[in-house]
This record gives structure tokens, C-alpha cells and sequence, in this order.
């Protein structure tokens, strides 16, 4: 008797801690931001996101070419519903590839937060910008790709856009 209610103490609560707890990822210590991360890496980790960098994105809707950080498209391909995240390889938009981060973490805050506003997505990028831990900084960092496309697809007139 003594034993069964040992053991029923420690038992998982499947609302607890432990059910955040992933030990294959870094940890920031603060379960918000790392259930945003595990949100993150869940999408990334999926075959219908594509991350491509290029090197002068433009806004394709914009008639005048504004230059942006970033560019979500999500109905680039209505058959496969592949998920576009284009980031501008520019060194006069992001000096280095630790800046294109946290414009990975911009889009994927659409991709995330998806019903919500570009104000809410900036307050959400500039608090995880400086949340998370250096590891799950290089984690993320690790999905963007070193080489850098010529073109891409014409996105529709849903994209989101980081100017």
C-alpha cells in the first residue's frame, strides 16, 4: 500500500513541467518562451515550410519596390501548401547571419501567431530576440540556408511582409 502511493505521487502530470521539457532542445528557463520555441522548431522541422535567402527582396505588391527584411508567403503553392519564408541576404539589411535570426523569428511569428497583428508579431519578435538562449539562438539559426536563390515564386496578395 505504502509503495502504490509512492509511486502515484510521482507520476507524470501531463500539465506539468515535464511535458514541456524536451531534452533534445535548448532551454531558456522561462516556459513561454520555451513553448514559442518548441512551436518554432515544430514548424521548421515540417516538409512544407521552405527558408530560402535572397539577396535584394523586394515587396512584389508594392508598386514603388520597397526593400524588406523578410518576406512569409503561405498559398505560394496551393497543391503541395508549402509555406515560403524569404529572408534578404543583403549585407546592408542584416550585417550578419546572427541579424537574419531574428527575422526567421519575425516570420515564424506569423506562421505561429497567425490571427494577430504586425504590432503584437514586432512586440512578440523584440521580446523573443532578447528571451532566448544563445543555444536556441544557434538552434534556429541552423535551418537558414548559406546559399542564396535568383528568383522565386510570385507570391499572392496574402504575403506578410517585414519592412
Amino acid at each position: 500500500m505504502r509503495r502504490a502511493k509512492y509511486h502515484k505521487a510521482y507520476t507524470v502530470n501531463p500539465h506539468s513541467r515535464a511535458r514541456l521539457a524536451r531534452p533534445d532542445l535548448p532551454h531558456s528557463g522561462d516556459r513561454m518562451v520555451d513553448w514559442v520555441f518548441m512551436q518554432f522548431v515544430t514548424f521548421l522541422r515540417r516538409e512544407t515550410l521552405r527558408i530560402r535567402r535572397k539577396k535584394r527582396l523586394v515587396d512584389p505588391d508594392d508598386p514603388h519596390r520597397v526593400c524588406l527584411r523578410g518576406l512569409m508567403d503561405p498559398d505560394t503553392d496551393k497543391r503541395a501548401r508549402i509555406i515560403h519564408i524569404l529572408i534578404n541576404a543583403a549585407r546592408s539589411v542584416h550585417r550578419d547571419r546572427d541579424e537574419e535570426v531574428g527575422t526567421l523569428i519575425h516570420e515564424l511569428s506569423h506562421i505561429v501567431f497567425w490571427k494577430t497583428g504586425e504590432r503584437f508579431i514586432v512586440q512578440m519578435e523584440n521580446m523573443l530576440i532578447r528571451k532566448f538562449s544563445s543555444a536556441q539562438r544557434r538552434y534556429l539559426k541552423a535551418f537558414l540556408p548559406r546559399h542564396e536563390i535568383k528568383n522565386y515564386p510570385r507570391p499572392t496578395e496574402r504575403s506578410f511582409a517585414t519592412a
